[in-house]
């Protein structure tokens, strides 16, 4: 049987408010924090990728300049490929340009 009521009627509500917070809080924060750990692990991939391009670029320029080093020994075939190698390295590096800023000295 529905209630029904006559004249002006109040209600008063009790809310647990910190148990509302809670359930609310709760799960938002435990999701912040869950991206906060996956944002930390992704800094730390990258900064470990960059420190192996940066590995790489020094074996590369290290290997090219060896070569360089030893011009007079190669043949002329070698002498070719060496420059050809030496200009795609260029190539990528101007490709890549100075994102970082490592090439352009800073300004005192």
């Amino acid at each position: 049987m529905p209630l029904t009521f006559t004249g002006p009627v109040t209600i008063y509500v009790t809310v647990d408010v910190p148990a509302l917070a809670a359930a609310i809080l709760d799960p938002l924060m435990t999701r912040l924090d869950d991206m906060e750990i996956h944002m930390a692990t992704e800094a730390e991939q990258l900064t470990a990728l960059s420190a192996k391009v940066d590995d790489l670029i020094s074996d590369v320029r290290a290997a090219l300049a060896a070569l360089a080093a030893d011009r007079d020994n190669l043949g002329p075939d070698g002498q070719a490929a060496l420059d050809t190698l030496t200009a795609k390295v260029d190539a990528f590096d101007a490709e890549v340009g100075d994102a970082d800023g490592s090439d352009t000295p800073p300004v005192a």
